[in-house]
């Protein structure tokens, strides 16, 4: 039987003397592409400030005609992506498209429990809801469904999937983004649940989200409760809404202060009862997000809104 040789001792002492330098140069390399990250950060920040300093930002009507170009461009596939489309792009994955999905219905349910919601849903609608990761596990919850979207490759898409999910209750709303109110004269009555999640950091600009933000109080019934997801930001310039060039900063147009937009859920007439973030959302590799439970005021026998 033939045995392994022992390493001699000359060996030994080489691997002994390599270990050190392979720890040492391992530790280099990761603080080498941390302080790249932290100056690729503070280049964008830089940049991000100066813009902000001399107030280089777009109009209002031009970024709301760029969102509408962007969501209907059907070659980019960044577009479907980003509309979350299953089977595209990271929903390739798709445990991670219906994991998502899962999430918000989970985070629903909670949020209806702290509001004590005991009445069943009777009309659902989503403001946003790209390629139907929602619906598919919203759409059972209520006998209809409505889904508005400025693309109508989204719609069809949503569409189908709910299909296929066996759920034949959506009513596609096709808007244009310069009109967003349009919605309020294709959904004829009020609707229980309003859900809005991934859309209002893609939204033109702030003021573009409270004007949704309006409209939802407008669909809603009394009582009725809206589910809605945020980027918060921070009050630096990195997480500040860019106001200039949509696509390049999609994510990023419409960020608020979460209690700026606590108080403006409050002018817009909206009850705020809670609010869930979640720093880093691995799902979709991105971070800075708020959920917010709004529910509308009831109304009391005298015509007044109910204060309780």
């Amino acid at each position: 039987m033939t045995q392994e040789s022992e390493p001699s001792t000359k060996e030994q002492s080489g691997s002994g003397v390599r270990r050190p330098f392979a720890w040492l140069s391992e530790g280099l390399g990761w603080r080498l592409r941390a302080l790249l990250q932290k100056t690729r950060d503070a280049k964008t920040a830089l940049g991000i400030a100066v813009r902000h300093a001399i107030d280089f930002s777009e109009s209002e009507t031009k970024l709301i005609g760029d969102s509408q170009t962007y969501w209907n461009t059907p070659l980019d596939r960044s577009v479907k992506q980003n509309s979350h489309w299953r089977g595209v792009g990271i929903f390739a994955d798709d445990s991670r498209w219906l994991t998502l999905g899962r999430e918000h219905l989970k985070l629903y349910k909670a949020f209806a429990r702290a509001v004590d919601l005991k009445h069943s849903l009777k009309r659902i609608v989503e403001w946003g809801c790209g390629g139907g990761m929602n619906a598919v596990h919203f759409g059972c919850l209520a006998p209809e469904f409505y889904g508005v979207d400025i693309s109508s490759s989204s719609l069809e898409e949503c569409g189908r999937q709910m299909a296929e999910a066996g759920l034949h209750n959506f009513t596609p709303v096709l808007i244009d983004a310069a009109e967003p109110e349009a919605a309020l004269r294709q959904v004829p009555n009020p609707c229980d649940l309003f859900i809005s999640t991934y859309v209002f950091e893609l939204l033109p600009t702030p003021e573009y989200g409270i004007r949704v933000l309006r409209i939802a109080y407008e669909l809603l019934a009394p009582s009725g409760i809206a589910v809605i997801q945020i980027k918060y930001s921070e009050g630096n310039a990195k997480t500040r809404s860019r106001a200039w060039a949509y696509a390049r900063n999609l994510a990023w147009n419409a960020t608020y202060r979460i209690e700026d937009f606590w108080q403006a859920a409050q002018q817009c007439g909206f009850t705020p009862k809670m609010v869930t973030l979640l720093p880093q959302q691995p799902l979709v590799n991105d971070r800075n997000y708020a959920y917010f439970l709004l529910q509308k005021k009831t109304v009391a026998m005298d015509g007044q809104p109910d204060e309780r």
